[in-house]
């Protein structure tokens, strides 16, 4: 009895000791399988803290870094016909740029660019974009915006692209006035030498504030000493913020922000005098729908901004001062570049003087900004040729290395004031449909056209 007792000890002794290793043996399983399927993960945490250190690079050497990658992509492509389009397209494949923030696809292909220039704004948006690089949030006095711009935005379309086209030649002599008065009051001070010295590019930027200024806010505030200086500060404080901001931890932006523009005091500026204005054309607005109204954008973008669910004055005047923003910024860079261009040639800039509108396309050739057509992935995105965009990723143009490039433009890093005249002329005479000799147009373009060998303007609905 006591030996079956005890047979029986052993085999229960037994099997629990064959459980526990079955245990081991299945723990021990389980977590080989969970290490191997987190190497991948692990792989890609790694890449991108990788990628990130590396996108500092972008902020010291980026224009290099996207020459070269556009360079090598291209590299041995010919520039043949798309029969789709119609048009001359470089085969060059996409590639991809780490900054501190994220990765940039670059496209250069024509079907490429004309798919990104289609996508839905709910999947690829440039209101997200401009929000990362602005970070209005930190910089624009707490206004905020969302990732894409709704249907309660495309009054601002009408406001400046219609009603402010329509009366431009009603501004025309008060602009010219403007201009005359700034230039005399800026070369006031003769030299012995009997020129007038001054620095070009702040000298262009009081000169464009000033004309925005009665253009967007009239006569009244174009006068007004402190929210003219107020006005030319705010961009600048903007960008100059959004710079640091783009490589300061979340934590600390509100801090930065703060400190990179005076505590605010262009924004807050610009908000005392223009909210007490908004408050009473708004207002009037509904008690007097049919009054006569200020000519001025300000007033354009009131009557264009929703009346089912109406903004509030402080929402009015953020974004009032969100289009002032893009109005001047970089306005004063290209006529800055054009005069030093024509500065640099004296023996011809006397005659370059009276085709200044086309030296003006040859300065945005060689003076191009680095990208253009700027989207943010809203969403993960796969264009059809398999490149993939990640949530939060961008996609653009690599528009300076585009329009520098040795292979479509002859000479491409020399200004040449007559290089789009001459290519107009031989396109017009030919009448072909291949590019000339300087240019890869296919025929006589103009400053203001937009195509995707000119994408300065932007391309597409969300063109200029």
């Amino acid at each position: 009895m006591s030996t079956i007792i005890q047979i029986g000890f052993l085999a229960q002794k037994l099997t629990t000791l064959m459980t526990s290793k079955g245990l081991v043996l299945e723990v021990t399983l389980l977590t080989a399988i969970l290490i191997l399927a987190q190497v991948q993960w692990i792989t890609n945490a790694i890449s991108y803290v990788i990628r990130r250190i590396q996108g500092f690079g972008y902020l010291i050497w980026g224009p290099d870094l996207i020459d070269g990658a556009y360079r090598k992509v291209t590299m041995h492509q010919d520039q043949v016909i798309s029969p789709k389009h119609n048009t001359w397209q470089a085969h060059g494949k996409p590639f991809k740029i780490s900054t501190p923030a994220n990765d940039h696809l670059l496209v250069t292909s024509l079907d490429l660019i004309m798919e990104l220039v289609e996508a839905p704004r709910q999947r690829l948006s440039l209101h997200a974009v401009a929000k990362e690089i602005l970070q209005p949030k930190y910089t624009m006095h707490g206004f905020e915006w969302q990732d894409r711009r709704g249907v309660e935005g495309t009054g601002f379309v009408r406001a400046l692209r219609s009603l402010l086209t329509s009366h431009l030649q009603d501004f025309q002599p008060d602009l010219e006035r403007l201009v005359r008065d700034c230039l005399e009051m800026e070369f006031r001070n003769i030299r012995s030498d009997g020129f007038a010295h001054v620095a070009l590019f702040p000298v262009m930027k009081r000169l464009v504030t000033k004309v925005n200024c009665f253009v967007f806010f009239g006569e009244e505030l174009s006068q007004n000493a402190e929210f003219t200086a107020a006005a030319l500060e705010f961009p600048q404080d903007v960008i100059f913020a959004a710079e640091f901001l783009s490589i300061t931890p979340s934590f600390m932006r509100p801090l930065v922000a703060s400190i990179a523009t005076n505590r605010h005091r262009a924004a807050k500026t610009l908000y005392q005098h223009l909210v007490p204005i908004v408050e009473q054309r708004l207002a009037a607005r509904d008690l007097q729908p049919h009054r006569i109204t200020p000519m001025d954008c300000m007033q354009w973008l009131i009557d264009t901004s929703p009346r089912k669910n109406p903004w509030t004055p402080a929402r009015m005047v953020g974004e009032i001062m969100a289009v002032w923003f893009g109005s001047v910024h970089q306005l004063a860079m290209t006529p800055t570049y054009a005069i030093q261009h024509l500065c640099s040639h004296p023996e011809r800039s006397v005659y370059y003087m009276h085709v200044y509108l086309v030296s003006y396309k040859t300065t945005d050739h060689v003076m191009a900004l680095l990208v253009t057509c700027r989207r943010k992935a809203l969403s993960s995105y796969t264009f059809h040729d398999g490149s993939t965009l990640s949530k939060g990723d961008w996609v653009c143009i690599p528009q300076q290395a585009m329009l520098q490039d040795g292979t479509r433009y002859k000479d491409a890093h020399i200004f040449d004031g007559f290089r789009f005249a001459r290519a107009n002329a031989q396109l017009q005479q030919l009448q072909q449909l291949q590019p000339c000799a300087e240019v890869p147009d296919q025929k006589a373009s103009r400053l203001t056209h937009v195509s995707p060998d000119w994408p300065i303007w932007g391309l597409g609905n969300m063109s200029w």
